[in-house]
């Protein structure tokens, strides 16, 4: 009998040990998804910004050199040009300091334009953002122009010829940050959403059941909120509590996105974790443990498999963040924080082979002119064809990479001397000569690539791609024949100091 109870008890407190371990790691496991979940939003979040914010300082620009507060009919042209090719806006509006609408894409031609300053809800945050010059994330608003939920997005510039301030604004519609969060495989509980650091909403998936009005229209109050406020300064942090859009207790992570006054955030409630929990990792084990002590082993094998499996989750969603930090996310090709390992590496084997190394420095010439004819949603389209044209030009074991906008390196290792470049040059030439597409458009491409050689002319990496990047900007500097590639081998004649051309001469 004692042996018994000895057992019955040593059962009970074995399963109370394992339920609260196993809920730590299953609570922690989770808490690890949110993060990745998280840092998926942020970063997707601020490359849509960004791209954003690109068009619209290059739409203040246009503006400002017109005088578009004098020209409010070529202002109107601009602003119809900049939203035909830039459909994810809800309409573009120029507006004068003292809040009156100069030219709006969202009212017809001869209608009149709304005074903002009588609007004091939209009025507010206009005025703050005459104050002072440069981009404005506004706080989410039914629009005036529009009629819909819209995040304002604005650039404050300096009229050359008053001095006067004006403001250019792009309205983001609500549905863009959902249709972001929709590309996520959310399952099922899961919430993600960006908030304001003022605490107001700028997109939630899925969207609670009620009146949406009154969840855009306010700050939020809840556990997030609580917790920003005790922790304004945290890139990212853990939050639990009682979340006041569903009015359930739920588990979070927040990360804030760099460079905006933005925090995304992923919460699940804490009953469906529980639930899963209790499905997955307590109810079968405690049936064994209940049902016969002599499968207690088995059972605890069962429990370090789980484990094991976890463990090797963890390492995958720790690869996969790998890739995102080292390839560029257009092209996926390398980018420069992945270039730079890849290049000591064939440094290395060319030093022990005695063989050369190739580095080619390429750029896209008169690259901005492409996105200005045909847009920058054709401009992409290109930067995608050559990336596949470039890494189809290659050998297997060379490298290609995207360091920037229009910029690519080539690594070509193996060569015995420089002349065996020449059928690699050729066979670039040839991929490059059939005519780029985009829209159903014929875009014209020419390039220009500088190559060095390691170690024949630099032993330093850095010095390495200085070398190729100088020697690109000579082959730019060439007289245009119509070629689709024009080459330059790095030698002593190409000027020291930085491959860049001085402003104002052409690149």
């Amino acid at each position: 009998m004692a042996a018994y109870w000895f057992a019955v008890v040593a059962t009970l407190l074995f399963s109370t040990t394992y339920a609260w371990h196993s809920w730590q790691r299953y609570r922690r496991s989770g808490i690890d998804r949110l993060t990745f979940t998280t840092t998926l939003i942020a970063a997707a979040a601020r490359e849509n910004l960004d791209r954003e914010a690109s068009g619209l300082r290059f739409l203040a620009r246009r503006l400002r050199a017109i005088g578009a507060l004098r020209h409010p009919r070529r202002a109107r042209r601009l602003l119809r040009e900049y939203q035909r090719v830039s459909p994810e806006i809800a309409s573009a509006e120029l507006i004068a300091p003292d809040g009156q609408v100069v030219a709006s894409t969202a009212v017809p031609e001869g209608r009149p334009l709304p005074d903002l300053s009588t609007m004091p809800r939209v009025w507010a945050g206009v005025r703050r953002a005459l104050r002072r010059p440069g981009l404005h994330l506004h706080r989410p608003l039914h629009g005036p122009l529009v009629g819909h939920w819209v995040i304002g997005f604005s650039d404050t510039v300096v009229d050359r010829a008053s001095g006067a301030r004006f403001l250019v604004t792009t309205p983001i519609r609500f549905r863009n940050f959902e249709a972001l969060f929709a590309q996520l495989p959310l399952s099922t509980g899961l919430a993600v959403g960006i908030m304001r650091d003022d605490y107001y909403l700028e997109g939630r998936a899925p969207i609670p059941q009620g009146n949406v009005t009154a969840l855009l229209a306010r700050p939020q109050g809840g556990i997030l909120a609580r917790t920003l406020k005790r922790h304004p300064r945290a890139a990212r942090g853990v939050f639990s509590g009682w979340v006041t859009a569903d009015r359930k207790y739920r588990y979070g992570v927040f990360a804030r996105v760099p460079g905006y006054p933005l925090v995304a955030f992923a919460d699940v409630p804490r009953d469906l974790w529980l639930a899963q929990w209790w499905r997955r990792q307590v109810e079968i084990p405690l049936v064994f443990l209940v049902a016969a002590l002599v499968f207690s082993g088995f059972a605890y094998r069962q429990v370090q498999t789980l484990a094991l499996r976890w463990e090797a989750e963890a390492v995958r969603r720790a690869e996969l963040l790998e890739d995102l930090v080292t390839h560029d996310p257009l092209t996926g090709l390398l980018n420069r924080k992945g270039l730079y390992p890849v290049v000591k590496r064939m440094m290395v084997r060319a030093r022990r082979d005695m063989r050369l190394l190739a580095v080619g420095f390429l750029d896209v010439d008169d690259f901005k002119g492409i996105n200005d004819h045909y847009g920058h949603a054709a401009g992409d389209v290109v930067l995608k064809a050559l990336a596949q044209r470039l890494e189809g030009a290659l050998r297997g074991t060379d490298c290609v990479a995207r360091i920037g906008g229009d910029e690519f390196v080539l690594l070509i290792e193996g060569l015995r001397n420089k002349e065996e470049l020449l059928p690699i040059v050729a066979q670039l030439k040839s991929r490059l000569a059939t005519p780029f597409r985009a829209d159903g458009r014929e875009v014209p491409v020419h390039v220009s690539l500088g190559v060095s050689f390691f170690p024949a002319d630099t032993e330093d990496m850095e010095h390495l791609l200085d070398q190729a990047d100088r020697a690109m900007y000579v082959a730019k500097a060439r007289v245009r024949d119509g070629a689709s590639i024009h080459v330059h081998l790095y030698d002593q004649d190409v000027p020291a100091g930085p491959g860049r051309p001085p402003e104002g001469r052409p690149g």
